[in-house]
């Protein structure tokens, strides 16, 4: 089988017409006809109907392996067009966006590591923003992909997500505020405390998920809503109620908080748009991955 039997084959297939076949490709009629009697010799099966006059019809075996031509087609391309763009001089760069509080330096500095070793023309730029503001610029282009939880994209369809790990969620308070501090805290004691709660614009669905992981072990808490996670920190460390977050959020280790465990299976995804065609969206994605498989932030309480 050769790429030239391929294109002749999808060329026809597009045509049912080999005369029209020809005349797209600017070859012989006959040269059509050969090639493609060699494919469907070496494929054993006839992949047209030439039983009507100066048409084709593809038979169920041609359908099926018109669908599997055209897939191996565009991998082709897409494969060309990376390759290309990979032994170009050009440098390379790749727009990451990170959820503003998270800490994932240590994760960020394996990756960049595994991506500059086999590519070293290629740029990683990262920025900290809200989960809002990055999938507004996921949707403009001024990023090429995101990292974040994937309650976070309950609002945006046009995606491709890759989950690379679970993340644990946390109920997070000031030392003392619900018990002496050398005492392990339990759900208990969260009844009737104040949840600082960032706005549904913010974080659609956390929030609410954190209410439910509350109401799931009978807690019944009172929310208050915040405009910002630096808002939220201050408000902890005032005293002013608790609040839920995974662990990587940079107040996680913090020696004035204590946490209590709520939920150890918090998705946490790379996203990008579905039409971006940067060649190292994929690359970066099995990075992070592999990254998160060795431990990413050691919070104690």
């Amino acid at each position: 089988m050769t790429s030239l039997q391929i294109l002749y084959f999808l060329t026809a297939a597009d045509c049912m017409s080999f005369s029209q076949t020809s005349e797209r490709l600017y070859v012989s009629q006959p040269a059509v006809s050969r090639q493609i009697q060699l494919l469907e010799q070496e494929l054993g099966c006839r992949l047209f109907d030439r039983t009507r006059k100066n048409s084709i019809q593809l038979t169920p075996a041609g359908v099926v392996f018109q669908d599997a031509f055209s897939q191996i087609q565009t991998i082709y391309h897409q494969a060309a067009e990376t390759a290309q763009s990979l032994s170009s001089h050009c440098p390379m760069q790749l727009k990451i966006g990170i959820g503003s509080g998270w800490d994932m330096s240590t994760a960020l500095l394996r990756v960049k590591r595994q991506v500059t070793q086999h590519y070293p023309q290629a740029e990683l730029l990262f920025e900290s923003q809200d989960f809002r503001e990055l999938r507004r610029r996921i949707r403009t282009g001024e990023l090429d992909v995101m990292i974040c939880t994937k309650t976070s994209l309950m609002d945006f369809d046009e995606l491709e997500v890759q989950k690379i790990a679970n993340l644990e969620s946390r109920a997070y308070v000031r030392k003392g505020l619900l018990c002496p501090e050398n005492t392990p805290l339990s759900a208990a004691d969260f009844q009737g405390q104040t949840l600082l709660m960032l706005s549904q614009e913010e974080s659609p669905m956390a929030m609410e998920l954190a209410l439910l992981q509350f109401q799931a072990r009978q807690i019944t808490v009172v929310p208050k809503y915040l405009p910002n996670r630096d808002s939220i920190l201050q408000a902890l460390l005032l005293g002013e109620g608790v609040t839920v977050f995974d662990q990587l959020m940079r107040f996680s280790g913090d020696p004035r908080l204590t946490w209590f465990n709520l939920e150890d299976d918090i998705p946490v995804c790379v996203a990008w748009s579905k039409h971006n065609p940067n060649p190292l969206i994929h690359l970066f994605a099995d990075a992070m991955e592999r990254a998160w498989m060795a431990p990413i932030h050691n919070a104690s309480k």
